[in-house]
């Protein structure tokens, strides 16, 4: 369901990486100083390979915008919805022999050109266009591989679908078993689907808020056996549902929990569905694929508690729940679109009943180029989902021989599949189309393989990369990121930024002034009141955190500007309980974690200042143990001037001018004065 077979990246087409902005200068740095740690000298030259060319078109375009530009150019100007062509993006491509790394200065040549294959049956010829007819013969193909898979049975395919067959079992034989690529006709026995339903809902361990809560948890992965071995035991707790997002926190059970699952059978925590390079926040391979599954948990759990009571919501139509929902979805942290698409079907497979997408649905980013395809020019459409409705509208509509043998065929497959699941009614109940009665959700989901099936046929057949008709596109995010608006104002002395709201924007800073004239930690202060902002916080809460957050930040010695700690020490979790946490490599080898708390810095943004320079001096070569009496000495200092501060504002609060007009305007009050109030002050 989640159908981008290539890293985010991939996606992007040669005109959209050249107009993504370039990074910040801060970004840049960081970039070019991990590069140099990585072994890659900033100047060197990148140049696509001839494997390079020989793959999808999407890719192509990819290594071809990199071809002759070095290191650094191309991790400081392909942005890309607020996310970065990294350094693991980078060593990613390397690897699989995409790009070769050159030395300054070198002349990366031409950008080599691919060949149609020599083998393929009808290289040379063109690659026929896709037509609403054939889509309907892929279709009914799908139906035949579903009963075979599900229950074992055959299915008599008609017409042109019969000829159809073979290339539609090549497309999807690969895709089969733990690759857990293949979506079947009816979304619900796909591999992740039908493993909620029968492992999430219709769990009686759980009440249906928890359960509504779990099929996200489990979402954030898509692993089967991570979500049964691991996760579930510790969800069937009482001290789970007390506070989820306190097991997923770092260090916390779930955590710990998952790295250990990781240690003992070193099995994948993702799905090979998702192609996600999890950013580097941790030393330690395991721990960091961990950290990044975890954060994306916290995030969806997020989502999950604020979309169940829409769905309860009985005033909202199915209209209204759907665009909240998945604006929910696309504006946490590192979705868009497709993951939008992903979660809203399955809500909507939980609750049948409310038909969420049976007559409009989220097109994610593998169902546009084939919807672009079969909705005819004329109609001129640009909005997605309404060009969805009018392609419902001409397929639920269609006459053709094509469309009538796919509609009695599919009547007998229902049966069949009904039959076999009839111990669960949320199978059943989607087993169940009427005549030309295809659903918004279905059909987008169709779109996604029909499209993947296209590319299969061009390279099989006609020995092409793919369908360059089916081309992929930059997935559209509505997730806004700070590194896009934050910036540093040198006459105002502050880090600023405009969040934008609706059709306003709203003004936010940070006075370095009280960061100790510390720019970067003023970064970090509007960084964390950016995501409150987006979280949908007001700027009255959201300058009262900023006040707590900086009025807890004591300063003093600070790790150097160009330290990787800034990078790698920063505090996760809730305010007040936040833990800064990261792993360290011993001389033996060994390693280990260390950590600094919010609650024993004094602040979270202590907690940072105490975990960098405790990372510093680590990275330097100094026993854990002394580093710990250093930290332990650091908190000590800390709580003492914590202790101490109460009694010095106190003190300096009685003889501001605020104070003294206090004074005076509840001495005039008191005496019931009939004279002109005291003047208010303007101090804040």
């Amino acid at each position: 369901l989640f159908c981008s077979r290539h890293s985010p990246l991939d996606r992007a087409a040669p005109e959209i990486v050249a107009a993504m902005p370039a990074a910040t200068p801060k970004v840049l740095r960081a970039l070019t100083r991990r590069a140099t740690k990585d072994g890659f000298e900033p100047s060197s030259v990148l140049q696509c390979t001839d494997k390079s060319a020989n793959l999808a078109l999407l890719i192509q375009d990819r290594c071809n915008a990199c071809h002759g530009k070095t290191v650094s150019d191309v991790l400081g100007s392909m942005v890309k919805n607020g996310g970065r062509y990294n350094m693991a993006d980078l060593k990613y491509d390397i690897k699989h022999g995409r790009l070769e790394v050159l030395e300054k200065g070198a002349d990366a040549g031409a950008i080599p050109t691919g060949k149609p294959r020599k083998d393929a049956p009808c290289a040379g010829q063109p690659l026929p266009p896709a037509t609403v007819d054939e889509f309907f013969n892929f279709c009914q193909c799908q139906l035949k591989m579903e009963l075979k898979q599900h229950t074992g049975g055959e299915l008599t395919l008609a017409g042109e679908a019969q000829k159809m067959w073979p290339s539609v079992e090549t497309f999807i034989t690969p895709n089969l078993g733990l690759t857990e690529r293949w979506v079947p006709y009816h979304t619900v026995l796909g591999v992740h689907e039908l493993f909620l339903v029968q492992s999430v809902h219709y769990n009686k361990a759980w009440d249906e808020k928890q359960r509504f809560i779990a099929m996200f948890i489990f979402r954030a992965h898509c692993k089967r056996d991570l979500f049964d071995t691991v996760q579930a035991p510790l969800m069937k707790t009482k001290q789970f549902w007390q506070d989820p997002l306190k097991a997923f926190a770092p260090g916390g059970t779930m955590e710990k929990a998952i790295v250990a699952y990781r240690k003992k059978t070193g099995n994948p925590l993702i799905t090979s569905c998702f192609r996600i390079i999890p950013p580097r926040v941790l030393k330690d391979d395991d721990e960091n694929l961990v950290r990044s599954v975890t954060h994306r948990t916290l995030g969806l759990i997020e989502v999950a508690e604020k979309a169940y009571p829409m769905m309860k919501d009985k005033s909202k139509t199915a209209d209204e729940k759907l665009a909240c929902i998945s604006t929910m979805v696309q504006e946490a942290e590192g979705c868009g679109e497709t993951w939008a698409k992903m979660l809203t079907v399955c809500i909507d497979l939980a609750y049948p009943k409310e038909m969420l997408l049976e007559t409009q649905c989220d097109v994610g980013t593998g169902a546009s180029p084939a919807l672009r395809c079969l909705l005819p020019a004329k109609l001129n459409v640009p909005d997605k989902k309404q060009a969805l409705k009018e392609l419902l509208k001409i397929v639920n509509s269609a006459k053709s021989p094509h469309s009538k043998s796919f509609w009695a065929t599919l009547k007998v497959e229902e049966a069949l599949i009904s039959k076999h699941f009839k111990a669960f009614p949320l199978i059943v109940s989607q087993a169940n189309t009427k005549a030309s009665g295809m659903s918004a959700v279905t059909l987008q989901v169709q779109l996604c393989e029909y499209r993947q099936f296209r590319h299969s046929i061009a390279r099989h057949k006609y020995g092409l990369p793919e369908d360059p008709n089916m081309r992929g596109e930059a997935e559209k995010s509505t997730r806004l990121t700070p590194d896009n608006f934050v910036e540093y104002d040198e006459k105002r002395k502050s880090v600023v930024f405009q969040f934008p709201k609706e059709d306003t924007k709203i003004d936010f800073d940070v006075p370095i002034k009280s960061t100790g004239n510390k720019i970067v930690v003023a970064f970090s202060v509007a960084h964390k009141c950016f995501y409150r902002l987006l979280q949908g916080e007001s700027k009255q809460e959201v300058l009262k955190y900023r006040d707590e957050i900086v009025g807890s930040y004591r300063g003093g010695v600070e790790s150097p500007d160009d330290s990787e700690a800034w990078e790698v020490c920063r505090a996760q979790g809730v305010h007040g309980t936040s833990v800064c946490s990261f792993s360290m490599e011993a001389k033996d080898g060994k390693k280990f974690p260390f950590q600094t708390t919010a609650l024993a810095a004094g602040g979270v943004l202590e907690a940072e200042r105490i975990g960098r320079l405790c990372w510093d001096k680590l990275k330097a070569g100094v026993k854990k143990e002394v580093v710990i009496e250093f930290r332990n000495k650091l908190y000590k200092d800390n709580a003492a001037a914590t202790a101490a501060t109460p009694q010095k504002r106190k003190a300096a609060a009685s003889e501001s001018p605020a104070s003294k007009d206090k004074v005076k305007n509840a001495a005039a009050t008191a005496k019931g004065s009939s004279g002109p109030p005291a003047k208010k002050s303007k101090s804040l």
